[in-house]
Protein backbone atom coordinates (compact mmCIF):
# COMPACT_ATOMS: atom_id res chain seq x y z
CA UNK A 1 0.00 0.00 0.00
CA UNK A 2 0.68 3.74 -0.46
CA UNK A 3 1.36 5.06 2.95
CA UNK A 4 1.32 8.99 3.87
CA UNK A 5 0.79 11.17 6.95
CA UNK A 6 -0.57 14.45 7.75
CA UNK A 7 2.40 16.02 8.68
CA UNK A 8 3.84 19.17 6.01
CA UNK A 9 6.11 21.28 5.70
CA UNK A 10 5.80 24.37 4.01
CA UNK A 11 9.27 25.59 2.89
CA UNK A 12 10.22 22.30 1.26
CA UNK A 13 12.86 23.23 -2.20
CA UNK A 14 15.47 21.44 -3.76
CA UNK A 15 18.91 21.81 -2.91
CA UNK A 16 22.19 20.20 -4.59
CA UNK A 17 21.73 16.62 -4.33
CA UNK A 18 18.49 16.06 -4.28
CA UNK A 19 17.06 12.99 -6.20
CA UNK A 20 13.74 13.16 -8.12
CA UNK A 21 11.82 10.21 -8.56
CA UNK A 22 9.48 10.21 -11.89
CA UNK A 23 6.79 7.27 -12.15
CA UNK A 24 6.39 6.74 -15.76
CA UNK A 25 8.45 7.05 -18.62
CA UNK A 26 5.93 8.07 -21.05
CA UNK A 27 5.68 11.58 -22.92
CA UNK A 28 4.58 13.48 -19.38
CA UNK A 29 7.49 11.59 -17.42
CA UNK A 30 10.44 12.89 -20.50
CA UNK A 31 9.51 16.44 -20.80
CA UNK A 32 9.41 16.77 -16.64
CA UNK A 33 13.19 15.38 -17.02
CA UNK A 34 13.45 16.98 -19.83
CA UNK A 35 12.77 20.83 -18.15
CA UNK A 36 13.59 19.94 -13.98
CA UNK A 37 17.46 19.11 -15.68
CA UNK A 38 17.59 21.76 -17.92
CA UNK A 39 16.06 24.57 -14.93
CA UNK A 40 18.09 22.64 -12.23
CA UNK A 41 20.94 23.09 -14.66
CA UNK A 42 20.44 27.16 -15.50
CA UNK A 43 20.26 27.54 -11.10
CA UNK A 44 23.41 25.78 -10.47
CA UNK A 45 21.60 22.59 -8.67
CA UNK A 46 22.98 19.01 -8.95
CA UNK A 47 19.96 17.12 -9.12
CA UNK A 48 19.08 13.40 -9.50
CA UNK A 49 16.54 11.86 -11.99
CA UNK A 50 15.39 8.46 -12.29
CA UNK A 51 12.64 7.50 -14.20
CA UNK A 52 10.61 4.28 -13.41
CA UNK A 53 8.73 2.48 -15.93
CA UNK A 54 8.27 -1.52 -16.47
CA UNK A 55 7.28 -0.91 -20.23
CA UNK A 56 9.34 -1.54 -22.86
CA UNK A 57 8.59 0.77 -25.69
CA UNK A 58 11.03 -1.32 -28.10
CA UNK A 59 8.51 -3.59 -28.20
CA UNK A 60 5.43 -4.24 -30.27
CA UNK A 61 1.51 -4.00 -29.95
CA UNK A 62 0.13 -2.83 -26.60
CA UNK A 63 2.88 -4.07 -24.72
CA UNK A 64 5.15 -1.33 -26.04
CA UNK A 65 2.43 1.18 -26.47
CA UNK A 66 0.96 3.88 -24.46
CA UNK A 67 -2.21 2.48 -25.98
CA UNK A 68 -2.67 6.19 -28.39
CA UNK A 69 -3.71 6.73 -31.97
CA UNK A 70 -0.57 8.65 -32.52
CA UNK A 71 -1.73 12.01 -34.19
CA UNK A 72 1.07 14.47 -33.33
CA UNK A 73 -0.53 18.01 -33.64
CA UNK A 74 1.38 20.99 -35.11
CA UNK A 75 1.61 22.86 -32.27
CA UNK A 76 3.07 20.22 -31.04
CA UNK A 77 5.69 19.38 -32.88
CA UNK A 78 6.36 22.86 -33.39
CA UNK A 79 7.03 22.64 -29.94
CA UNK A 80 9.36 19.62 -30.38
CA UNK A 81 11.87 21.49 -32.70
CA UNK A 82 12.02 24.41 -30.51
CA UNK A 83 13.58 22.37 -27.83
CA UNK A 84 15.56 20.48 -29.83
CA UNK A 85 13.62 17.44 -30.19
CA UNK A 86 12.59 17.35 -33.81
CA UNK A 87 11.49 13.93 -34.79
CA UNK A 88 13.92 11.78 -37.07
CA UNK A 89 12.13 10.81 -40.56
CA UNK A 90 11.93 6.98 -39.41
CA UNK A 91 9.48 7.97 -36.67
CA UNK A 92 7.44 9.85 -38.97
CA UNK A 93 4.48 7.87 -40.45
CA UNK A 94 2.77 10.74 -42.57
CA UNK A 95 2.49 13.80 -42.79
CA UNK A 96 -1.20 14.73 -42.66
CA UNK A 97 -2.89 17.74 -45.10
CA UNK A 98 -6.69 17.60 -44.55
CA UNK A 99 -9.38 15.90 -42.37
CA UNK A 100 -12.33 14.78 -44.61
CA UNK A 101 -15.63 14.64 -42.98
CA UNK A 102 -17.77 12.14 -42.94
CA UNK A 103 -21.44 13.00 -41.63
CA UNK A 104 -24.86 12.09 -42.10
CA UNK A 105 -25.66 14.30 -45.18
CA UNK A 106 -22.63 13.48 -46.75
CA UNK A 107 -18.52 14.52 -46.21
CA UNK A 108 -16.38 16.96 -47.38
CA UNK A 109 -12.73 17.27 -46.87
CA UNK A 110 -10.97 19.91 -44.97
CA UNK A 111 -7.93 21.02 -45.90
CA UNK A 112 -5.24 23.06 -43.24
CA UNK A 113 -5.87 26.67 -44.05
CA UNK A 114 -1.91 27.31 -44.83
CA UNK A 115 -1.25 23.93 -46.97
CA UNK A 116 1.42 23.17 -44.74
CA UNK A 117 1.89 19.50 -43.48
CA UNK A 118 3.05 19.61 -39.72
CA UNK A 119 0.80 17.50 -38.28
CA UNK A 120 2.11 14.15 -38.52
CA UNK A 121 1.32 10.13 -37.20
CA UNK A 122 3.71 7.93 -35.49
CA UNK A 123 3.34 5.12 -33.33
CA UNK A 124 3.86 5.34 -29.61
CA UNK A 125 4.89 1.94 -29.49
CA UNK A 126 7.76 -0.16 -31.58
CA UNK A 127 4.64 -0.51 -34.47
CA UNK A 128 1.49 -3.20 -34.03
CA UNK A 129 1.71 -6.47 -33.35
CA UNK A 130 2.68 -8.47 -35.99
CA UNK A 131 4.51 -5.65 -37.88
CA UNK A 132 7.65 -6.85 -39.82
CA UNK A 133 10.36 -4.40 -39.67
CA UNK A 134 12.83 -4.29 -37.08
CA UNK A 135 13.84 -0.18 -37.40
CA UNK A 136 12.68 1.50 -34.21
CA UNK A 137 9.92 3.45 -34.60
CA UNK A 138 8.48 4.42 -31.71
CA UNK A 139 7.82 8.07 -30.34
CA UNK A 140 7.77 7.05 -26.96
CA UNK A 141 11.33 5.64 -26.86
CA UNK A 142 12.82 8.67 -29.11
CA UNK A 143 12.00 10.92 -26.55
CA UNK A 144 13.22 8.54 -23.38
CA UNK A 145 16.49 8.22 -25.02
CA UNK A 146 16.07 12.03 -25.70
CA UNK A 147 16.65 12.43 -22.48
CA UNK A 148 18.82 9.17 -21.32
CA UNK A 149 21.63 11.17 -23.15
CA UNK A 150 21.74 13.56 -19.75
CA UNK A 151 24.51 13.02 -17.03
CA UNK A 152 21.85 13.49 -14.50
CA UNK A 153 18.97 11.09 -15.79
CA UNK A 154 18.53 7.95 -15.47
CA UNK A 155 15.81 4.44 -15.92
CA UNK A 156 15.08 1.53 -14.09
CA UNK A 157 12.90 -0.60 -15.35
CA UNK A 158 10.54 -1.97 -13.14
CA UNK A 159 7.27 -1.18 -12.00
CA UNK A 160 6.18 1.00 -8.92
CA UNK A 161 4.57 -1.36 -6.15
CA UNK A 162 4.16 1.21 -3.18
CA UNK A 163 5.18 4.55 -1.98
CA UNK A 164 5.62 5.77 1.67
CA UNK A 165 6.11 9.07 3.33
CA UNK A 166 8.06 9.65 6.58
CA UNK A 167 6.34 11.80 9.10
CA UNK A 168 8.84 14.06 9.19
CA UNK A 169 8.61 15.02 5.27
CA UNK A 170 12.14 16.49 5.69
CA UNK A 171 13.56 13.31 5.31
CA UNK A 172 13.60 10.96 2.31
CA UNK A 173 10.29 9.70 0.54
CA UNK A 174 10.38 5.94 0.03
CA UNK A 175 9.71 4.43 -3.25
CA UNK A 176 9.66 0.41 -3.20
CA UNK A 177 9.52 -1.21 -6.48
CA UNK A 178 10.50 -4.48 -8.31
CA UNK A 179 8.98 -7.79 -9.25
CA UNK A 180 9.60 -11.39 -8.52
CA UNK A 181 12.81 -12.16 -5.91
CA UNK A 182 13.35 -8.14 -6.31
CA UNK A 183 10.06 -6.96 -5.58
CA UNK A 184 11.06 -5.02 -2.36
CA UNK A 185 14.08 -2.85 -3.76
CA UNK A 186 13.83 0.90 -2.04
CA UNK A 187 14.51 3.84 -3.57
CA UNK A 188 14.87 7.38 -1.56
CA UNK A 189 13.72 10.03 -3.15
CA UNK A 190 13.02 14.23 -2.18
CA UNK A 191 10.22 14.41 -4.63
CA UNK A 192 8.14 11.99 -6.61
CA UNK A 193 6.30 13.22 -9.97
CA UNK A 194 3.20 11.01 -10.76
CA UNK A 195 3.61 10.80 -14.98
CA UNK A 196 1.79 7.06 -15.22
CA UNK A 197 -1.20 8.14 -17.41
CA UNK A 198 -4.77 6.80 -17.17
CA UNK A 199 -4.48 3.14 -17.89
CA UNK A 200 -2.72 2.09 -15.03
CA UNK A 201 -3.61 1.04 -11.05
CA UNK A 202 -1.28 3.54 -9.91
CA UNK A 203 -4.42 6.23 -9.98
CA UNK A 204 -5.87 4.20 -7.24
CA UNK A 205 -3.34 3.39 -5.45
CA UNK A 206 -2.24 7.24 -4.85
CA UNK A 207 -6.02 7.30 -3.71
CA UNK A 208 -5.18 5.57 -0.72
CA UNK A 209 -2.45 8.09 0.44
CA UNK A 210 -5.43 10.74 1.40
CA UNK A 211 -4.30 13.90 0.41
CA UNK A 212 -7.49 14.72 -1.56
CA UNK A 213 -6.41 12.95 -4.58
CA UNK A 214 -9.26 12.11 -6.92
CA UNK A 215 -8.58 10.64 -10.46
CA UNK A 216 -10.18 11.85 -13.76
CA UNK A 217 -13.80 10.26 -15.21
CA UNK A 218 -12.63 8.27 -18.14
CA UNK A 219 -14.34 6.64 -21.12
CA UNK A 220 -13.25 3.52 -22.60
CA UNK A 221 -12.04 3.82 -26.46
CA UNK A 222 -10.73 1.54 -29.13
CA UNK A 223 -7.91 1.61 -31.17
CA UNK A 224 -7.22 -0.99 -34.09
CA UNK A 225 -4.51 -1.09 -36.18
CA UNK A 226 -4.95 -2.21 -39.87
CA UNK A 227 -2.21 -3.58 -42.43
CA UNK A 228 -2.72 -2.34 -45.65
CA UNK A 229 -0.53 -1.68 -48.55
CA UNK A 230 0.89 2.00 -49.06
CA UNK A 231 -0.08 2.56 -52.19
CA UNK A 232 -4.12 1.62 -51.66
CA UNK A 233 -3.65 3.78 -48.63
CA UNK A 234 -2.60 6.63 -50.25
CA UNK A 235 -5.32 6.17 -53.15
CA UNK A 236 -7.83 5.67 -50.35
CA UNK A 237 -7.30 8.84 -48.10
CA UNK A 238 -4.57 10.59 -49.70
CA UNK A 239 -2.38 12.08 -46.46
CA UNK A 240 -5.79 13.01 -45.00
CA UNK A 241 -7.62 12.27 -41.73
CA UNK A 242 -11.13 10.21 -41.99
CA UNK A 243 -13.54 11.75 -39.37
CA UNK A 244 -16.83 10.07 -39.17
CA UNK A 245 -19.87 10.14 -36.59
CA UNK A 246 -22.46 7.37 -36.48
CA UNK A 247 -25.21 6.64 -33.64
CA UNK A 248 -24.90 3.69 -31.60
CA UNK A 249 -26.74 2.58 -28.26
CA UNK A 250 -24.24 4.25 -26.07
CA UNK A 251 -24.42 7.78 -27.42
CA UNK A 252 -22.96 9.84 -30.48
CA UNK A 253 -19.69 8.22 -31.07
CA UNK A 254 -16.88 9.74 -33.00
CA UNK A 255 -14.62 7.76 -35.06
CA UNK A 256 -11.10 8.81 -36.79
CA UNK A 257 -9.14 6.47 -39.36
CA UNK A 258 -5.77 7.69 -39.66
CA UNK A 259 -3.22 7.04 -41.89
CA UNK A 260 0.01 5.63 -41.60
CA UNK A 261 2.56 4.08 -43.88
CA UNK A 262 1.46 0.68 -44.30
CA UNK A 263 -1.23 0.25 -41.46
CA UNK A 264 -4.30 2.67 -40.82
CA UNK A 265 -5.35 3.44 -37.27
CA UNK A 266 -9.22 2.97 -36.73
CA UNK A 267 -9.58 4.87 -33.20
CA UNK A 268 -13.29 5.53 -31.80
CA UNK A 269 -14.65 7.30 -28.43
CA UNK A 270 -18.51 7.07 -27.47
CA UNK A 271 -19.99 9.71 -25.57
CA UNK A 272 -21.09 6.42 -23.49
CA UNK A 273 -17.67 4.63 -23.83
CA UNK A 274 -17.24 2.36 -26.70
CA UNK A 275 -17.12 -1.86 -26.99
CA UNK A 276 -14.96 -3.83 -29.60
CA UNK A 277 -18.41 -4.87 -31.38
CA UNK A 278 -18.86 -0.87 -31.76
CA UNK A 279 -15.58 -1.15 -33.86
CA UNK A 280 -16.96 -4.18 -35.96
CA UNK A 281 -19.76 -2.33 -36.41
CA UNK A 282 -17.90 0.92 -37.40
CA UNK A 283 -15.76 -1.18 -40.03
CA UNK A 284 -19.41 -2.18 -41.68
CA UNK A 285 -20.52 1.52 -42.23
CA UNK A 286 -20.91 1.96 -46.42
CA UNK A 287 -18.59 5.27 -45.69
CA UNK A 288 -15.85 3.33 -43.86
CA UNK A 289 -15.71 0.24 -45.80
CA UNK A 290 -15.38 2.59 -49.19
CA UNK A 291 -11.70 3.24 -47.18
CA UNK A 292 -11.20 -0.10 -47.47
CA UNK A 293 -10.01 -3.23 -50.42
CA UNK A 294 -13.02 -4.67 -52.12
CA UNK A 295 -14.30 -7.57 -49.92
CA UNK A 296 -11.88 -6.76 -46.95
CA UNK A 297 -13.17 -8.49 -43.74
CA UNK A 298 -11.76 -8.34 -40.26
CA UNK A 299 -8.79 -10.74 -39.71
CA UNK A 300 -8.51 -13.35 -37.09
CA UNK A 301 -5.32 -11.77 -35.27
CA UNK A 302 -4.77 -8.15 -35.21
CA UNK A 303 -3.40 -5.22 -32.98
CA UNK A 304 -6.33 -3.82 -30.68
CA UNK A 305 -6.35 -1.89 -27.24
CA UNK A 306 -8.73 -0.42 -25.40
CA UNK A 307 -7.40 3.29 -24.27
CA UNK A 308 -9.04 5.05 -21.42
CA UNK A 309 -9.95 8.95 -22.59
CA UNK A 310 -10.18 11.96 -19.62
CA UNK A 311 -13.23 13.39 -19.63
CA UNK A 312 -12.70 15.66 -16.66
CA UNK A 313 -9.77 17.28 -14.32
CA UNK A 314 -8.56 14.98 -11.36
CA UNK A 315 -8.64 16.76 -8.08
CA UNK A 316 -6.00 18.19 -6.21
CA UNK A 317 -2.98 16.30 -7.99
CA UNK A 318 -0.41 17.35 -5.51
CA UNK A 319 1.15 17.65 -2.02
CA UNK A 320 4.20 18.15 -0.32
CA UNK A 321 6.93 16.57 -2.28
CA UNK A 322 4.68 15.13 -4.93
CA UNK A 323 2.77 16.15 -7.60
CA UNK A 324 0.85 14.22 -10.58
CA UNK A 325 1.12 15.29 -14.46
CA UNK A 326 -0.01 13.91 -17.66
CA UNK A 327 -3.74 12.64 -18.39
CA UNK A 328 -3.57 11.40 -14.57
CA UNK A 329 -4.02 15.19 -13.90
CA UNK A 330 -5.29 17.19 -16.53
CA UNK A 331 -5.62 16.92 -20.36
CA UNK A 332 -7.19 18.80 -22.92
CA UNK A 333 -10.93 17.72 -23.39
CA UNK A 334 -10.86 14.96 -26.11
CA UNK A 335 -7.61 16.52 -27.78
CA UNK A 336 -4.21 16.49 -27.57
CA UNK A 337 -3.05 14.38 -24.59
CA UNK A 338 0.70 14.84 -25.96
CA UNK A 339 0.99 18.73 -25.68
CA UNK A 340 -1.14 18.84 -21.91
CA UNK A 341 1.79 16.41 -21.16
CA UNK A 342 4.06 19.16 -22.07
CA UNK A 343 2.49 21.75 -20.80
CA UNK A 344 1.65 20.10 -17.26
CA UNK A 345 5.36 18.44 -17.16
CA UNK A 346 6.91 22.18 -17.88
CA UNK A 347 4.76 23.99 -15.31
CA UNK A 348 5.32 21.16 -12.39
CA UNK A 349 8.93 21.39 -13.50
CA UNK A 350 9.21 25.48 -13.73
CA UNK A 351 7.59 25.16 -9.47
CA UNK A 352 9.71 22.65 -8.22
CA UNK A 353 13.07 24.52 -9.42
CA UNK A 354 11.84 28.28 -8.83
CA UNK A 355 9.09 28.03 -5.98
CA UNK A 356 9.56 24.88 -4.09
CA UNK A 357 7.70 21.28 -3.40
CA UNK A 358 5.77 21.92 -1.20
CA UNK A 359 2.00 21.71 -1.36
CA UNK A 360 1.54 25.60 -1.26
CA UNK A 361 4.34 26.03 -3.87
CA UNK A 362 2.60 23.17 -6.18
CA UNK A 363 -0.59 24.76 -5.27
CA UNK A 364 0.00 28.28 -6.23
CA UNK A 365 2.60 27.26 -9.19
CA UNK A 366 1.52 24.48 -10.70
CA UNK A 367 -2.14 23.92 -10.33
CA UNK A 368 -3.13 27.55 -11.08
CA UNK A 369 -1.50 27.56 -14.16
CA UNK A 370 -2.79 24.41 -15.26
CA UNK A 371 -6.53 25.06 -13.94
CA UNK A 372 -6.24 28.33 -16.64
CA UNK A 373 -4.60 26.97 -19.30
CA UNK A 374 -6.31 23.50 -19.29
CA UNK A 375 -8.84 22.99 -16.65
CA UNK A 376 -11.03 26.39 -17.21
CA UNK A 377 -10.26 26.09 -21.07
CA UNK A 378 -12.05 22.71 -21.34
CA UNK A 379 -15.52 24.63 -20.43
CA UNK A 380 -15.38 26.26 -23.68
CA UNK A 381 -14.53 22.61 -25.15
CA UNK A 382 -17.36 20.74 -23.81
CA UNK A 383 -19.78 23.54 -25.12
CA UNK A 384 -18.76 23.45 -28.47
CA UNK A 385 -18.58 19.58 -28.25
CA UNK A 386 -22.48 19.94 -27.32
CA UNK A 387 -22.83 21.89 -30.17
CA UNK A 388 -20.92 19.75 -32.14
CA UNK A 389 -22.94 16.78 -31.11
CA UNK A 390 -26.51 18.41 -31.80
CA UNK A 391 -25.58 19.58 -35.60
CA UNK A 392 -23.73 15.77 -36.04
CA UNK A 393 -27.31 13.84 -34.62
CA UNK A 394 -29.10 15.92 -37.51
CA UNK A 395 -29.54 15.47 -40.78
CA UNK A 396 -30.75 18.42 -41.32
CA UNK A 397 -28.08 20.95 -39.53
CA UNK A 398 -25.37 18.71 -40.52
CA UNK A 399 -26.45 19.64 -44.23
CA UNK A 400 -26.51 23.31 -43.39
CA UNK A 401 -22.90 22.72 -42.04
CA UNK A 402 -21.95 20.77 -44.97
CA UNK A 403 -23.08 23.28 -47.46
CA UNK A 404 -21.47 26.31 -45.80
CA UNK A 405 -18.26 24.24 -45.78
CA UNK A 406 -18.22 23.72 -49.56
CA UNK A 407 -19.24 26.97 -50.11
CA UNK A 408 -16.23 28.63 -48.02
CA UNK A 409 -13.90 25.83 -49.78
CA UNK A 410 -15.10 26.33 -52.80
CA UNK A 411 -14.94 30.31 -53.37
CA UNK A 412 -11.37 30.60 -51.20
CA UNK A 413 -12.57 34.06 -49.61
CA UNK A 414 -14.84 33.96 -46.17
CA UNK A 415 -13.41 31.28 -44.03
CA UNK A 416 -14.94 31.71 -40.75
CA UNK A 417 -16.15 28.22 -39.97
CA UNK A 418 -13.10 26.33 -41.56
CA UNK A 419 -10.89 27.94 -38.90
CA UNK A 420 -13.39 26.60 -36.55
CA UNK A 421 -13.69 23.15 -37.67
CA UNK A 422 -9.49 23.07 -37.96
CA UNK A 423 -8.84 24.26 -34.68
CA UNK A 424 -12.12 21.95 -33.20
CA UNK A 425 -10.47 18.78 -35.06
CA UNK A 426 -6.72 19.63 -34.64
CA UNK A 427 -7.16 21.70 -31.05
CA UNK A 428 -4.12 23.77 -32.37
CA UNK A 429 -5.99 26.94 -30.58
CA UNK A 430 -7.50 26.89 -27.19
CA UNK A 431 -11.20 25.80 -26.72
CA UNK A 432 -11.89 29.60 -25.18
CA UNK A 433 -10.76 31.13 -28.69
CA UNK A 434 -12.50 28.53 -31.20
CA UNK A 435 -15.38 29.45 -29.22
CA UNK A 436 -15.09 33.42 -30.08
CA UNK A 437 -14.50 32.34 -33.53
CA UNK A 438 -17.82 30.82 -33.36
CA UNK A 439 -19.32 33.22 -32.11
CA UNK A 440 -18.53 35.54 -35.01
CA UNK A 441 -21.26 37.50 -36.54
CA UNK A 442 -20.74 36.88 -40.05
CA UNK A 443 -20.27 33.55 -39.79
CA UNK A 444 -23.86 32.99 -37.86
CA UNK A 445 -25.19 35.14 -40.10
CA UNK A 446 -23.90 32.89 -42.98
CA UNK A 447 -25.06 29.99 -40.79
CA UNK A 448 -28.80 31.50 -40.71
CA UNK A 449 -29.04 32.19 -44.26
CA UNK A 450 -28.22 29.08 -45.13
CA UNK A 451 -30.43 27.20 -42.60
CA UNK A 452 -33.10 29.38 -44.44
CA UNK A 453 -32.34 28.66 -47.62
CA UNK A 454 -32.19 24.37 -47.05
CA UNK A 455 -35.45 24.53 -45.23
CA UNK A 456 -37.17 25.64 -48.17
CA UNK A 457 -35.35 23.75 -50.71
CA UNK A 458 -36.09 20.78 -48.36
CA UNK A 459 -40.21 21.80 -48.35
CA UNK A 460 -40.11 21.83 -51.70
CA UNK A 461 -38.80 18.61 -52.42
CA UNK A 462 -41.22 17.11 -50.20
Amino acid sequence: EFIIMKTHVQNLKLRNGSRIAVIGAGPAGTFFSHFVSRLARRKGLNLSITLFDAKDFNRQGPHGCNLCAGVISETMVQLLNTHGLTLPEKIVQRKIEGYFLQIKAGGFLLKHPSEEKLITTVYRGNGPRFYKKTDNISFDSFLLNQVLHSDNISLITEPVNSVEFPSDLRKSVKILYGHGRKKELIFNADLVVGAFGLNTSLMKKMQILNFGYKPPHTLNAICMEIPLEEDFIFESMGNNIFICNWRSPWGLCFAGIIPKKDYITVNIIGTGGVKEKDLEKFLSIPAVKKRLPANWELPDNYCVCSPKIATTASKRPFTDRLVIIGDASCTRYYKNGIESAFKTAQLAAETAIHRGISKAAFKRGYFSQARKQIIWDNFFGKVLFGVYNFVYESSFFSEVLMRVAIKEETHGKSNQLKRVLWNMYTGNTPYSTIFIQFLNPFLQWKLIVETVKFFFIRRKLE
